[in-house]
C-alpha cells in the first residue's frame, strides 16, 4: 500500500512550492513595503533563511521517526487522548488556512476580473476543484503539482519586462528603513511560507534518504524565497514608495502597465495562471484537514472528510469575506502559523531529544 502513494524527490520539491505558493504572493510586495519600504527584498531573504532552520529541525525531526507522518509522531510522544487533541488543533489549523485561501481568492478576483459573479459561485467551483483532486493519494496530487508548477514560470519570464522602465534609486540607499523595521518585515510575511509544514507529513512517503529529502526540501526553499524576493524587487524598482502604498496587488498592476502584441491584457492572463496556483494550496489544506480527520475516525474514510473539510471551509470563506473581517481573518492565519508550522514541530524535536523519543510504528499508508 506505501509503494502506491509514493512520490520522488521532484515531486517533494514541486509539491512544497505549489503549496506555499498560492494566493498570498499578489500582495506581499504592498504587505512587507508597509514596514520595510525599500528594503523589502532583504526582509524576505531573511525569512528564507529563518525558514530554511526551520526545514532543518523538521527534517531531524523526520529523521527520528522515519516512518511516521505528523499525527503518528503526536501520538507517539503524548500518548493517545493528548496526541488526537493536537491533531484536532491541526485540522482546525488546515481548515481555517483553507477558508481563508478562499477569503482572498474571492476577494481579489471580483475585484479584478468578476466583479458581478456571486461569490458563493466563484467559491463553489473552487471548492469542487479542490475535492476532485484532494480525494485521490497522494502520489495523483504530486504529479498534478509538477505540472501545474510551469505556471509559476509565467511569472519569472514576464515580470523582467518591468526592467526596462526601472529606476534602481527608489531602493537606495540600502538599509534606509533601518534593522528593525527591516526584522519586524521579515516577522510579518510568515503567512507567505505556510505550508512548508507539510514536509512533517508527506516525508514517510518521499523515496529518499534523509539527506536527500533535506536537499529537496532546501531547493523548494530557496525556489520559494527566490521568487518572492524577485517579484518584490522588481515591483520596487518600478514603482516609487508613494505608489507603492496605493498598490495591494501591486504584482497584478505591474502586469497592467505592460502591453503586448499577442495579449492586449496580460494581467488577465496572469490572475488565469494564478488561479491554478490558488488551487493547489487550497488542494494541501484540504488534502492535510482529510488526513488529521481519518487519524481521529479510522473508520470514515478519507474521501468522506474531504467533502465535509471542503464544506467547511465554503461556508466560512461565504460569510466571513468583508474589508474588516479579511483583515482579522489573515492576522489570525498569520499567528496560528506561528504556532502550528513553527512552535509545535520545534517543541516536539526538543521533546524528542529530551525524552530520547524515536519511531515505534508506521504510518498507515492506505490514507495517503
Amino acid at each position: 500500500m506505501k509503494n502506491k502513494v509514493q512520490i520522488t524527490k521532484l515531486q517533494m520539491i514541486t509539491f512544497l512550492i505549489q503549496t506555499q505558493i498560492g494566493v498570498a504572493f499578489l500582495s506581499l510586495p504592498y504587505e512587507i513595503h508597509q514596514i520595510a519600504k525599500g528594503d523589502s527584498w532583504i526582509s524576505l531573504l531573511l525569512t528564507g533563511l529563518f525558514m530554511e532552520i526551520l526545514v532543518l529541525f523538521y527534517l531531524i525531526l523526520c529523521s527520528r521517526f522515519p516512518n511516521q507522518d505528523l499525527f503518528q509522531i503526536l501520538h507517539s510522544m503524548f500518548g493517545n487522548a493528548i496526541g488526537k487533541g493536537i491533531t484536532f488543533l491541526y485540522m482546525g489549523y488546515f481548515l481555517f488556512t483553507g477558508a481563508t485561501i478562499l477569503v482572498l481568492f474571492v476577494h481579489i478576483l471580483k475585484r479584478w476580473m468578476l466583479p458581478y459573479t456571486p461569490a458563493w459561485v466563484i467559491l463553489f467551483l473552487m471548492a469542487s476543484v479542490g475535492i476532485y483532486i484532494a480525494i485521490d493519494n497522494l502520489k495523483v496530487i504530486a504529479r498534478f503539482y509538477f505540472i501545474a508548477t510551469f505556471a509559476l514560470l509565467v511569472f519569472l519570464f514576464i515580470t523582467p519586462v518591468a526592467f526596462k522602465d526601472e529606476n534602481i534609486h527608489y531602493i537606495l540607499p540600502i538599509g534606509q528603513s533601518g534593522l528593525m523595521n527591516i526584522l519586524k518585515g521579515a516577522s510579518n510575511v510568515t503567512l507567505a511560507w505556510q505550508g512548508i509544514e507539510f514536509i512533517l507529513l508527506i516525508s514517510p512517503f518521499v523515496l529518499a534518504s534523509g539527506r536527500e529529502k533535506f536537499k529537496a526540501a532546501t531547493l523548494a526553499n530557496i525556489f520559494i524565497t527566490f521568487f518572492y524576493s524577485f517579484l518584490t524587487f522588481v515591483c520596487l524598482i518600478y514603482f516609487n514608495n508613494e505608489v507603492m502604498k496605493l498598490l495591494p496587488q501591486p504584482v497584478l498592476y505591474l502586469l497592467k502597465s505592460f502591453s503586448f502584441k499577442i495579449i492586449e491584457r496580460p494581467d488577465l492572463f496572469i490572475i488565469s495562471l494564478w488561479i491554478i496556483l490558488v488551487g493547489t494550496s487550497f488542494i494541501s489544506y484540504l488534502y492535510g484537514a482529510s488526513l488529521a480527520g481519518t487519524f481521529l475516525i479510522k473508520r470514515w474514510p478519507r474521501k468522506a472528510w474531504v467533502y465535509l473539510s471542503a464544506f467547511t471551509c465554503f461556508v466560512f470563506a461565504l460569510f466571513f469575506n468583508g474589508e474588516n473581517e479579511i483583515e482579522k481573518v489573515t492576522k489570525t492565519a498569520t499567528y496560528s502559523g506561528y504556532i502550528f508550522f513553527m512552535a509545535i514541530p520545534v517543541f516536539l524535536l526538543l521533546l524528542s531529544f529530551l525524552f530520547k523519543k524515536r519511531s515505534k510504528g508506521e504510518v498507515n499508508a492506505e490514507h495517503y
